[in-house]
């Protein structure tokens, strides 16, 4: 087997987050075929180090992951740098190492994607999105995707950053409005996601419409929180990506909110169709997963493979 090189560009024209939505919806529908041991953090002042192992199906592979947080708290931006590396399980054969940047925006999208589809109502029209960096152009793309929204909210502390990518976000049949104020983007809104390096829990539940669906994705490391308590205490229905994770990294990392495992659900749960997925309020706590990077890797090595025997 050749092994590949894959650049962000190569990995942008090898899949769309909507391809990916695919790809992540068939893996949490067969998460019995996975192994994912812990993620290890290496802490450093102004952010981390992250491995991120784990098997799915006949494919090994790891992300190294560096986050970084650049700037004032008002200007601050989360830069990532990754690198994925897969092989062939049963010959150890090295297959690719790609960059790992378009990688995590595109899958950590697609899973939104996927908890939207099953937890949010299906005549949900306004989404807001918190948050507007490298993260929010694929997120937006995947909750459209999934949902017929006829409207995007934006929010972002800095306002300048908040309108530009308003302006790149150009999609027939959907108004795209940046907000200046946090609970005017909010409190129409049928989905909302969350997409900060925030260590504050901002968002209230008091602002929240009687029947909506959050995806929290910006806590995923110790001490990160973008929910205030009252959130996780009312909603009708959480669900995790991985407990192991989220109650260390997520939004449940919090006590008491931990003790409560029983009453919440995982999504591979949820998408096989084990669990029901009612709630007027649901809440989904995205840490994100290597299993998600280790699929969507070997889906572009595929391609890319399909491609060339063409």
């Amino acid at each position: 087997m050749k092994t590949y090189f894959l650049s962000n560009q190569d990995v942008n024209d090898l899949i769309s987050v909507t391809e990916c939505i695919g790809v992540i919806e068939k893996l949490f529908t067969n998460i019995q075929k996975t192994k994912m041991p812990p993620k290890v953090y290496m802490k450093i002042p102004d952010g981390d180090f992250r491995s991120m192992p784990a098997i799915v199906d006949n494919t090994a592979g790891i992300k190294w992951c560096g986050v970084h947080l650049d700037g004032t708290k008002k200007k601050r931006k989360c830069n990532i740098f990754a690198k994925v590396l897969i092989n062939q399980v049963d010959t150890g054969e090295l297959l690719a190492i790609m960059d790992g940047e378009s990688i995590t925006a595109i899958r950590t999208a697609a899973v939104t994607g996927v908890a939207t589809k099953y937890m949010a109502r299906q005549d949900s029209k306004v989404a807001a999105f918190i948050g507007c960096g490298n993260q929010t152009r694929s997120q937006v793309e995947a909750v459209c995707h999934v949902l017929d929204i006829e409207q995007v909210r934006l929010f972002d502390l800095d306002e300048d950053r908040c309108r530009q990518v308003a302006v790149s976000l150009i999609m027939d049949g959907v108004d795209v409005v940046p907000c200046t104020d946090l609970i005017d983007c909010v409190k129409e809104a049928d989905v909302i996601t969350t997409l900060t390096p925030s260590r504050t829990g901002f968002l209230k539940h008091e602002w929240l419409k009687d029947k909506v669906h959050i995806n929290a994705v910006g806590a995923d490391a110790e001490g990160k929180r973008e929910l205030s308590p009252c959130v996780l205490e009312n909603v009708d229905l959480v669900v995790y990506d991985n407990w192991e994770q989220c109650s260390h990294s997520g939004e449940i990392q919090y006590t008491p909110y931990y003790e409560k495992k029983q009453d919440w659900f995982q999504l591979a749960d949820i998408v096989s169709g084990k669990l029901p997925t009612e709630g007027n309020q649901t809440l989904f706590d995205a840490t994100g997963l290597a299993i998600e990077d280790v699929a969507t890797a070997r889906y572009i090595y595929d391609k890319k493979e399909n491609l060339l025997r063409i």
